[in-house]
Formats: structure tokens, sequence, C-alpha cells
């Protein structure tokens, strides 16, 4: 079962799973989570992007948390896997996980991840169903890649960012960077008094720079004589000082 589970959170990382159906992609996640054993850690953070909510999923995560939390404090390893496994019921966007949630808000092992989840539970609520659109997947990306789509080509500057940080940390594909190109060229002259839109810019020329494409310098250097935010500028700047 260890080997399966390795070789299923090899395929969900790296995109190469294909599911039919949302409920294909629900399906798998539980099948790894229903029988109790550890979870890798990358496996439980990838829900972050996945656009799940469905409550077959998360009442099983829910279930290793309230069984498990208290008996799992005092062992580094379990403790840390209770723990992402908390902040995961948030990115399930149900507030039906609020009330175990907020058991652990003084808790002085969890309450940490519990906050974290509760306020990423009101933001999932709105971005699963953005993130996970199926209807504007294309058939020549993989899931993973349709899914950054859906973040980079969202309205919400925060669901950008994730789109983002997933280009930077994980998946260079083309049609990823043009995305990232665009948005930028949309985006880059604002000088915003929220700070979260201004952060998601900078993490937008950030990802782009990290693919060291000269194709995408001439914009990197307009963003530098023409961005209006100095965190944007310096994001380019450091950005092409990298791709030299």
């Amino acid at each position: 079962m260890k080997i399966f589970i390795t070789l299923l959170t090899a395929c969900f990382l790296s995109g190469s799973v294909h599911a039919a159906s949302l409920d294909d992609d629900v399906q798998r996640y539980a099948q790894v989570f229903a029988d109790g054993k550890s979870v890798q850690t990358e496996l439980v953070e990838s829900l972050a992007w996945m656009g799940i909510s469905d409550p077959r999923l998360f009442d099983l995560i829910e279930r290793r948390v309230r069984d498990e939390a208290e008996q799992s404090r005092y062992d580094r390893s379990k403790k840390n896997e209770i723990a992402y496994l908390i902040r995961a019921l948030g990115f399930s966007g149900q507030t039906k996980y609020a009330p175990v949630l907020e058991q652990f808000l003084s808790d002085p092992v969890y309450a940490r991840y519990a906050k974290n989840a509760l306020e990423d539970m009101q933001n999932y609520r709105k971005w699963n169903p953005v993130i996970s659109n199926r209807a504007s997947f294309n058939p020549k990306y993989s899931d993973d890649v349709n899914r950054i789509l859906n973040m980079l080509r969202a309205e919400d500057f925060l669901l950008k960012r994730i789109g983002a940080k997933r280009v930077y940390f994980s998946n260079k594909d083309a049609v990823l960077l043009d995305t990232l190109a665009n948005e930028i060229r949309a985006s880059y002259t604002r000088d915003d008094a929220d700070s979260e839109v201004i952060d998601a810019i900078a993490w937008m020329v950030k990802a782009l720079g990290a693919a060291k494409q000269a194709q995408y310098a001439p914009l990197l250097q307009e963003v530098v004589a023409q961005a209006k935010n100095r965190k944007i500028i310096k994001y380019a700047e450091q950005a092409l000082e990298r791709s030299r």
C-alpha cells in the first residue's frame, strides 16, 4: 500500500493523471485517505489547488483529525501530518468543518493551522468552483495545467497568486507562461492600496522570470520602465538579472 500511495502521489503532483470528471478526482483522493494510513504531506498540500469541496473526501480528513489529533501531538511526524490535515479542511471551502477547527484555536500545538484553515475556508468557498471548472478545460492540456489556467484567468488576484506560485514552483508549461505574460500586461501598471493585489502581480512577474525565456525579457523590461509600484519593479529587475 505504501508503494501505491507513493506512486499515486507522484502522479498527482506531476499532473500526469487525467480525470474524466471532478468526481474522479474525489474518488482518487478518497481512496488514499480512507484506510487511515499516513499520507504524504505533498499530497495533502495539493488539495490547495485541486478545487475539491466534496464532503466524501473531507469527511475522511475530519475524522482523522478528530480521532488522531490528541495522540499525535507527542509524535513529531504524526503531529505534522495532523497539522496539515487541519489546514486541509480549510481548502474544502465547507463551513461544516468550522466547528472542529474552532476546537483547536486555543490549542498550543494546532492553533496556527486551525486559524489559517478558517481564514482559507472563506476564500476556497469561492475559489474551488473556479479552479475545478471543467467547462473551461482544454483537452490539449493536462488537468493540472487547466486548473492553473483557471486560477490565472480568475478575477480574484489572490487566486491569481496561487496560480503564479504553481507556475513558479512546479509547472512552466508554455501556455501557462503565455497566460502569465498576458495577465501581467493587463495589470502591471496598477498601484493599489491593496497590498495583496500588488503581491499577486509581483508573483506573476516572478513566475514568468523564473522560466528564463528570452521572449519574455522585453515584457519584463517594460515592467521595469513603466510599472508604478516599487515592489513590482523590484521583482521584474530581479527576474531580468537572474535570466542573464
